[in-house]
């Protein structure tokens, strides 16, 4: 049985061309092809992890603007009634 290897699929296969003069087995492709497609789904899942983070991200940004806008108002209107009260 072939060997893997999580190097470069193009690499394995010159690797093994130089060893042998003898034609690709179907195991050696299925071990590239096996490798390429690994490599190209953790990218795929890397990419959609770090989408989902940004969107969470701009979700909890978006809510504390908000927390912060009513906290501020809150706020805003305690001032002007200690103002009011104390201008009596």
């Amino acid at each position: 049985m072939a060997h893997r290897s999580d190097n470069d699929p193009l690499d394995s296969v010159l690797r093994r061309i130089a060893r042998q003069s003898v034609g690709l087995s179907i195991d050696d492709i299925s071990v590239v092809v096996g490798d390429a497609l690994k490599n190209q789904r953790q990218q795929i899942l890397g990419h959609v992890r770090r989408m989902i983070e940004v969107s969470e991200m701009k979700r909890s940004d978006d809510l504390r603007v908000c927390n912060l806008h009513a906290r501020l108002t809150a706020a805003e209107s305690a001032i002007r009634r200690l103002q009011q009260e104390r201008s009596r």
